[in-house]
């Protein structure tokens, strides 16, 4: 699945005023990619996924990353993939998170919730779910999530509401679908979900090998979010309309001098600089999440990162390299 807009209320939620990275001992917040593998073929999936990494961590690795973050009392994780549910010890870790008291959030598909899982979801006392709807529409959202069913993402939505999990949406606006984005708010306030999050389409992986067909035009933005102002209005108090305005070029600008309390993981197990760069600055089975983090904080003042992060932002077209890994910090 994409997290095109996944990690936009993690931004709002840990972000500190005033705070550097440099005052944190451990980082607030672990996005992991726990897996490669989806039932879908996204237009515009960040990590390219789809097929299984031959190398993704096991069970026992998983478990002991697991219990690393625990013992560092990293107050907040969030698991994606691929698609998560894909992965045979997927609710072992959620519930050796929930019942550590990690706020823990998941993003899927939902193509794999029915009555079982949601059920199954609702015992862990988990901070919320969030459900990928591209679109209004079946048509719309299909055209986007190659072999999905918009049916089943909302009947998803629908059992985790029935049974009292913290449900959100997200939606990643494209030429194509951005037309329906007050519609699919509408939609989104009628199904009972918590909240709706949107924002500018992130120019990794796929969705970079596809721009020309996705981007959605600078006035269709500007009428977007003139529409998202008046939804936040009309469900001021019922539900949560976030959209985060910056595209990733904006978003790379203000990380080279503020770099977020944050890691991303990918299934290997390897740490990612951030999504839109290619750097690897540690890796799981190699070193702690303890000295991961001393390493993050000092890779952003590489002059490999600085040099070629503003060459990102001058020809934005050189994010397509950003799942071409390269390692800061080879053994």
């Amino acid at each position: 699945m994409n997290k095109a807009q996944g990690i936009i209320d993690e931004l709002e939620d840990i972000s500190i005023t005033g705070s550097n990275v440099e005052d944190f001992e451990s980082p607030l917040f672990i996005a992991w990619q726990l897996n490669s593998a989806c039932n879908l073929d996204c237009l515009h999936c960040c990590e390219e996924a789809g097929h299984k990494m031959p190398d993704e961590l096991s069970r026992e690795e998983a478990i002991d990353f697991c219990r690393q973050i625990i013992d560092l009392k990293i107050p907040y994780a969030a698991i994606s993939g691929g698609e998560p549910m894909l992965c045979p010890h997927f609710f072992e870790l959620a519930e050796v998170f929930t019942s550590n008291g990690i706020s823990l959030k998941v993003e899927t598909n939902g193509m794999f919730i029915g009555d079982k899982e949601a059920k199954r979801f609702a015992k862990l006392g988990m901070r919320s779910i969030q459900i990928s709807v591209d679109g209004a529409t079946a048509e719309t959202h299909e055209v986007m999530r190659k072999r999905g069913d918009f049916r089943k993402s909302l009947d998803a939505c629908k059992l985790l509401i029935e049974n009292g999990v913290n449900t959100e949406i997200v939606f990643v606006p494209t030429k194509f679908n951005i037309h329906e984005i007050g519609k699919a708010i509408d939609m989104a306030y009628t199904l009972g979900v918590y909240g709706f999050y949107t924002g500018k389409i992130m120019r990794i992986g796929r969705a970079a090998q596809n721009w020309d067909l996705l981007c959605p035009t600078d006035e269709q933005y500007a009428e977007a979010f003139e529409v998202l102002k008046a939804k936040q209005v009309q469900y001021d108090g019922k539900m949560k309309v976030y959209y985060y305005p910056y595209d990733v070029v904006d978003e790379l600008k203000y990380r080279l001098h503020h770099p977020a309390a944050s890691l991303l993981v990918i299934p290997n197990g390897k740490v990612k600089l951030i999504g839109p760069l290619p750097f690897l600055c540690g890796d799981l089975r190699r070193q702690t999440l303890k000295d991961i983090w001393q390493r993050y904080k000092k890779a952003w003042k590489e002059k490999a990162v600085i040099d070629f992060t503003n060459r990102v932002i001058n020809d934005p077209q050189l994010l397509c390299e950003s799942n071409r890994w390269v390692d800061l910090y080879p053994e």
